[in-house]
């Protein structure tokens, strides 16, 4: 099935070598931090199974240290910041988050919105948009697909009514959303 994510690439993006990119934090207004941190997390997990590239996990306090207070806000990015991080952290890009709207209560949703940025550029080459509400039907059947997969795979399972109630579980799940766009089809 497809994925709920989309993506937009530009037509060169084979083209470039990207060995290793970092994930910077996300970007949000939300007061949830620790739900943001989770997110991330998951998708430098489920990303580092499925991209053609290394994931490189970056927290606040790397990026203390390549920036001025406000180089990285709302998703948004310095060539600058791309440099320096890129240099420091042998990066040949940077996968740039935001959170355009969470709801860490039923029905959970979420936004989000990711552009990899190569650091020969510091132009995006890759967009992914998700945007899950799992109050529509659509989000709940892939909800099952992917917990279905997840048992054919071997691993453990939540039941898929776990997904629609738990943050972490659904935050783990588009997570997933965003790291099938890079499966080969």
């Amino acid at each position: 099935p497809p994925t709920l994510a989309r993506t937009r690439s530009t037509s060169d993006f084979a083209s470039y070598p990207l060995r290793r990119v970092g994930l910077l934090p996300l970007a949000c207004d939300v007061r949830e931090q620790a739900r943001l941190r989770e997110l991330q997390q998951s998708l430098a997990f489920e990303l580092s199974r499925t991209a053609p590239f290394e994931i490189v996990l970056l927290g606040d306090s790397d990026l203390e240290e390549v920036t001025q207070p406000a180089a990285h806000q709302r998703g948004t990015y310095s060539p600058n910041t791309i440099l320096t991080a890129a240099r420091r952290f042998r990066l040949d890009g940077l996968l740039v988050g935001t959170v355009t709207h969470f709801e860490s209560y039923a029905p959970l949703a979420l936004g989000v919105k990711l552009e990899l940025v190569p650091v020969e550029t510091g132009l995006p080459i890759w967009i992914a948009d998700l945007d899950l509400d799992t109050s529509e039907a659509r989000v709940r059947e892939s909800i099952d697909i992917y917990q279905a997969r997840r048992l054919d795979a071997g691993g453990a399972a939540d039941d898929s009514t776990v997904v629609l109630l738990s943050p972490r579980s659904f935050l783990r799940f588009a997570a997933g959303e965003v790291a099938r766009t890079f499966e080969p089809r």
